[in-house]
């Protein structure tokens, strides 16, 4: 019922909620011997016995401050319960998506996982933090109340235990059906949150093909959709309430009235202690009022926990190493030995048998036609994935004995299209290089040729960036990128066709960069120009996850063979 994970559940959370929990119980204590001198006052009273002293009134004083004090805990303790979840939660998440890498996180939609991850949280820590804490209370504190019934007439409490079963029996009657709504109620919203995302980032393509008012249409649709869903949900808690409120709590104070009205008729109790049993009838319901209030929360946060768990649960690309003792210190060379590659799902390898010796300092272009598995080398070096068969080796070292912090500071990889984030130039800049002195950073920027756009922008390397990069042209965005491979002068680059979106002038400054960047460096590129591929020492042509030609530019036309024809029918373009 309670569905705790816990690699959701730190030990501090859990520390906090359970000194949420005895706060709450202490409490009960408390008004439990509230009750108790006020019926002992009633009796004193009655027999016409004074019940003012200096000791009762510190008693009361006592007893009274003391309920204070312990709301205030218990309130205090939720809070940081709270608090904890939402930072150790998303510490788990975004720990977990740097361990299944960009491959893994390929197959979840980002805005279902930032909705969980930030809307969910909200949901998560009341589930952690005052549902959970008040559950607890909620079943323990008629215990209490029945021990000290037993203390005062076996008979009554007798009669109220036949009744203790109840609160857990009927929670777990209707929490099935709560659990199928909320859930539903949940994914609703994740998928709301993720065309919203989608719409946004795709604003541009759905304004072209006149879309946007069809997908205006289409969120009106889903909101009606999630407005059905939270009436289900809020019918459910009703119903919920309406067992728990006017089922258990009202039954439990009428039957605990009506059998201390008959106690005291038979003379078995007084008149205080009567008093005493009808007081603490409503006690008795109070926290499982509170469960009640806060079942609507906790189930949303049980639909929460369900939706990271399933997320934690998802297998890493790569198996984490420990550091190694290997370094690298001259340019390397990279071998790939009868690897083989195969994507879940899929009917044939990515790779087959890949099979390819790079020289120290050599540049070599892979060509293909898209799923020829060129990317697929590139996440297999980068170990975002790691070979099912076969063996990678950097300067003769397999690179599953490297950690992957240490490979990858290894490799620099200059993409088509590459992130950028939102903030300043320079927070960019320094991705690369956190340390960087500003000399660093200036000659970067220059062998990039970036100097002078950052000399344009309004406040140099502190003009805030939008979000990808939207107030950079895509030339301006591959020199950033360019600027941050500089800057980290990584031995050996991957490029992934960095000019292939741009215009001829923009491509002519930036190929000068790029070769600039790649002297004395081991370079695979995934080619799609011609212009490109002659840049390369060699050109590994590639079909179905194997390599079908290599050779020079030169001798590959020469041979006339697959590299030619795709030349030839793409006119100058591969």
């Amino acid at each position: 019922m309670l569905g705790i994970d816990k690699r959701l559940f730190s030990r501090e959370t859990g520390k906090w909620v359970l000194i949420s929990a005895i706060a709450g119980l202490v409490t009960v204590v408390l008004n439990i011997a509230l009750f108790a001198m006020l019926g002992w006052a009633i009796e004193r009273l009655m027999v016409g016995a004074s019940i003012f002293s200096a000791s009762t009134l510190i008693v009361a004083l006592t007893l009274i401050a003391g309920k204070g004090l312990t709301g205030w805990l218990e309130r205090f303790a939720a809070a940081q319960a709270a608090a904890n979840t939402k930072i150790a939660v998303r510490d788990v998440i975004y720990a977990h998506a740097l361990r299944i890498g960009p491959v893994g996180l390929d197959r979840e939609r980002t805005g279902e996982l930032v909705n969980t991850s930030v809307d969910g949280m909200d949901w998560l820590e009341q589930y952690y933090s005052i549902y959970l804490a008040q559950f607890l209370v909620g079943m323990i504190s008629p215990v209490l109340v029945i021990a000290y019934l037993a203390t005062q007439d076996i008979v009554t409490a007798l009669i109220l235990l036949l009744a203790l079963p109840l609160p857990p029996l009927l929670l777990g009657a209707t929490s099935q059906r709560f659990k199928a709504v909320s859930d539903r109620f949940f994914a609703t919203a994740n998928h709301l949150s993720a065309q919203f995302l989608d719409s946004l980032q795709g604003l541009t393509t759905l304004k072209m093909f006149n879309q946007g008012k069809a997908r205006g249409e289409q969120f009106r649709q889903e909101n009606e959709t999630l407005r059905r869903e939270t009436m289900r949900l809020l019918a459910v808690n009703q119903i919920m309430l309406f067992i728990v409120d006017g089922g258990f709590a009202l039954a439990t104070t009428t039957a605990l009235t009506l059998t201390s009205l008959w106690r005291l008729s038979t003379d078995s109790i007084t008149l205080g202690t009567a008093v005493t049993f009808v007081l603490l009838s409503f006690e008795l319901a109070r926290p499982l009022n509170l469960i009640g209030q806060f079942f609507f929360a906790g189930a949303i946060g049980r639909a929460v926990a369900k939706k990271i768990s399933t997320f934690l649960d998802t297998p890493p690309g790569i198996a984490e190493t420990s550091s190694s003792a290997h370094t690298i210190t001259a340019v390397p060379d990279i071998r790939f030995e009868s690897v083989k590659f195969q994507h879940a799902g899929r009917d044939n390898p990515a790779l087959d048998r890949f099979s390819l010796t790079i020289r120290a300092g050599e540049r070599v272009a892979l060509v293909g036609a898209s799923g020829a598995g060129k990317s697929t080398v590139f996440h297999l070096l980068l170990r975002f994935i790691a070979a099912q068969q076969g063996t990678i080796f950097i300067n003769g070292i397999p690179v599953s004995e490297f950690s992957p912090d240490q490979l990858r500071a290894l490799i620099s990889l200059v993409s088509q299209d590459p992130y950028i984030f939102y903030g300043t130039v320079e927070e960019n800049l320094r991705i690369a290089k956190p340390d960087a002195t500003a000399e660093e950073l200036e000659r970067a920027m220059r062998a990039a040729h970036f100097d002078d756009v950052v000399a344009q922008l309004p406040a140099g390397l502190s003009t805030i960036i939008g979000e990808r990069g939207s107030t950079l042209s895509g030339g301006q965005a591959q020199r950033l990128a360019l600027a941050r491979a500089f800057l980290k002068d990584a031995p050996i680059v991957l490029l992934d066709e960095p000019t292939s979106q741009l215009d001829s002038q923009t491509e002519a400054v930036i190929q000068d960069a790029i070769d600039h960047l790649l002297k004395n460096k081991t370079v695979i590129i995934i080619a799609h120009r011609l212009s490109t591929a002659s840049r390369a020492d060699r050109i590994v042509v590639m079909e179905c996850g194997r390599i079908v030609e290599s050779g020079s530019p030169a001798e590959l036309l020469r041979q006339n063979g697959i590299f030619a024809r795709m030349v030839h029918l793409a006119s100058g373009v591969v």
